[in-house]
């Protein structure tokens, strides 16, 4: 292998492909990153076995250009480490000798003993049976991704909980993620109509890995679901992650309620942040009465707080409840509406969080009640 590119277009890639670097790892090629040089391109590749993620720089004059094929592996710590310390400018990779690469720019000269490209993992686009594919703009995408995920759970001890529900039928496509205490939930109406129904469980901390990478918000991303991976393509970048096994759980809805107010997004979340200061064991309290919400917490010994939030709507009798203000708090963070209405069907009966969603997509949240003494 032997490729001149520049420092901008290597450290562009490094970014991308070191989300996947497995660092504590017991295999050591995992530790490392896979750079293949190609006649269309330097293919770089990173693997945690539960994600991969690969980014091509195209071959062209005025960032690559590939003057031997060839392909190593090199540890990514320090490789990512070297390059971020060299000028700018053009850098020539180079194996000159077996499973060494040679780093040559200006007046630095770099050796790197690196492993065979072999025993790398690959990112195989051939599975047994069917593979199913369809497209979804990257701004929708990654604001479904950012309201679903976080109600998936941290916990290993239920894998399915950490992951989010893929659901399609028909021209329905539905994200869910619960972690037993909140559920999370989007419905997206797109015209592609796929022949054969999906139901895959995706790990959240993947997807979220995976929002943060599609930075053109105006673009398409193609989405290809097969048995036991799914991935996704957005011009020179692919990441494939794996599926979690199990059936994911069925959530029950609540469809009567005894009370809904609507409130500004904005104004409730501010007030909660500055009640959940004082929140003893995270706990607020959520009182509607009177075109107001009154949001109080205190902690013994060091104080109490109180602030009101004005409805907008107010329907139904009075009520008070407690919640954990940190989930409330992260639902509402992710909220890309100005509105939003709380639904409240019983003090142990989950509240209902219905953001005011575009026409196009339906999003809703539960989160469930605390017990108190009062």
């Amino acid at each position: 292998m032997r490729v001149a590119v520049t420092r901008d277009a290597l450290i562009n890639a490094l970014q991308h492909v070191l989300k996947a670097v497995s660092a504590n790892s017991p295999m050591p090629i995992l530790k490392g990153i896979h750079i293949q040089a190609i006649v269309n391109g330097l293919i770089f590749t990173a693997s945690n076995t539960s994600m991969t993620i690969q980014y091509t720089v195209p071959q062209n004059s005025s960032s690559l250009k590939v003057l031997e094929n060839g392909g190593i592996v090199v540890p990514a710590r320090y490789f990512h480490e070297m390059i971020r310390k060299l000028d700018d400018g053009f850098i020539t990779l180079e194996i000159q000798e077996h499973f060494i690469l040679t780093i040559t720019t200006g007046s630095s000269r770099i050796r790197l003993c690196g492993m065979d490209c072999a025993e790398f993992p690959s990112m195989n686009r051939s599975e047994n049976g069917s593979v199913h594919k369809y497209q979804m703009n990257n701004a929708l995408l990654k604001s479904s991704i950012g309201q679903v995920t976080t109600a998936a759970s941290v916990s290993d001890a239920r894998p399915v909980l950490t992951g989010v529900f893929f659901e399609y039928t028909e021209h329905r496509f539905k994200l869910t993620a619960t972690d037993g205490i909140r559920f999370a939930s989007r419905t997206l109406h797109i015209e592609e109509h796929i022949n054969a129904g999906i139901n895959v469980i995706i790990p959240a901390k993947n997807l979220n890995e995976i929002a943060k990478m599609l930075n053109a918000e105006d673009e398409i991303t193609d989405i290809e679901v097969g048995a036991n991976q799914i991935r996704f393509i957005a011009n020179e970048l692919q990441i494939q992650s794996v599926l979690i096994g199990g059936a994911f759980p069925s959530v029950n809805i609540p469809q009567l309620y005894s009370s809904e107010i609507m409130m500004e997004t904005a104004c409730l979340l501010r007030a909660v942040e500055r009640v959940f200061v004082l929140a003893g064991s995270s706990i607020i309290r959520l009182a509607a009465a009177s075109g107001k919400l009154d949001i109080s917490s205190a902690t013994a010994e060091v104080g109490d707080v109180r602030d009101e939030v004005p409805l907008m709507e107010r329907s139904g009798e009075d009520f008070t409840i407690s919640l954990n203000g940190k989930l409330l708090m992260d639902i509402l963070r992710c909220m890309d509406s100005g509105y939003v209405r709380l639904r409240f069907a019983g003090k142990m009966s989950p509240v209902v969080i219905l953001p005011m969603d575009e026409p196009s997509s339906s999003t809703l949240f539960l989160i469930t009640p605390v017990r108190t003494a009062n």
